[in-house]
């Protein structure tokens, strides 16, 4: 799962990446002529928001998001493993609250028809890496839970809150 995840993180790099390249097309373009990039934020949203939801869940998956341990890095083993099962079970409960509150929206937006200001990119253009995101992140912290629940927590964790 970890490998899977990581290959789309890569994908969503492209991603950005073609986010900057789009916007420095556009930039040379304005400074040197007239022209632009047609439809350049509606494309350089749609890229940020592929970039981003397919990193989301690799950060979930390598532990890799932002947290602060300053009191729960020096408890036992034991309860940093419930604490952690607990945190991935309330994530994983909040994000599918999330995924279905945001495919009900996702689906009038595409019944209607809805589309991009600029460029009119069908919206579904937009829900579908959100949903995908948001799907494989609940899925990964299921995955991370029951990881945390059959080895614990990583030693590389322990020693560094230790340290």
């Amino acid at each position: 799962m970890t490998r899977a995840t990581k290959l789309l993180a890569l994908g969503g790099t492209l991603a950005f990446l073609a986010a900057v390249a789009l916007t420095i097309v556009d930039i040379a373009l304005r400074s040197v002529s007239t022209g632009t990039v047609k439809g350049a934020v509606d494309l350089g949203q749609l890229c940020v928001m592929i970039g981003a939801m397919l990193a989301i869940p690799y950060g979930f998956m390598t532990d890799q998001h932002v947290a602060i341990d300053l009191f729960t890095g020096r408890l036992p083993a034991k309860v940093q493993v419930a604490l952690r099962v607990f945190a991935a079970l309330l994530g994983a409960v909040f994000l599918a609250g999330v995924f279905w509150f945001s495919l009900q929206q996702a689906l009038i937006e595409m019944a209607g028809g809805d589309r991009s200001q600029t460029i009119g990119i069908p919206m579904g253009w937009y829900w579908v890496p959100f949903l995908a995101g948001i799907g494989l992140s609940v899925f990964s912290l299921v995955v991370v839970g029951f990881d945390l629940l059959r080895n614990g927590v990583p030693s590389s964790r322990v020693e560094e809150a230790i340290h």
